[in-house]
């Protein structure tokens, strides 16, 4: 019987220093989480930041080349195009990170395939959902 009352308490013990384990690499990945968010969101703000000081340059020499204006350059058309589609991508960015789901924040969070989903999924829809269920339009 004392015995066994000793490998309970030695298997208490052991439990509690599992779960001192667990609490302590949770709150790691946490901070982790949070760090990479606060970096995603302070990149994607200063991406939007770029494209909102060339975005009306380019929309005006876009609208002049569409009327008739001729190309300054080879492939302006083309490129001015390009930049636009890409300040709409920065823009979706900063709404995913600011206002998505955690479950579309984690997503965008690990780049790559991941990252493009969401981002396409965004521009799809024209914004995201929160947390909360509500529909967030990307911010321009």
């Amino acid at each position: 019987m004392g015995a066994e009352i000793g490998r309970v308490a030695a298997l208490r013990r052991e439990l509690a220093f599992a779960e001192h384990e667990l609490r302590a690499r949770a709150e790691r990945e946490a901070v982790r989480l949070a760090e990479a968010e606060r970096l995603a969101l302070w990149e994607a703000r200063d991406s939007c930041h770029g494209f909102d000081l060339i975005r009306p340059l380019v929309q005006k020499r876009l609208a002049a080349i569409r009327t008739g204006a001729n190309e300054r350059f080879t492939s302006e058309r083309r490129l001015a195009e390009m930049a636009l589609r890409d300040a709409d991508r920065a823009d979706a960015s900063y709404t995913v990170v600011s206002f998505a789901s955690l479950r579309d924040r984690i997503r965008y969070l690990r780049g790559g395939a991941e990252r493009e989903s969401v981002l396409r999924e965004a521009l799809e829809r024209n914004g995201v959902y929160t947390e909360r269920g509500y529909f967030q339009e990307i911010l321009k």
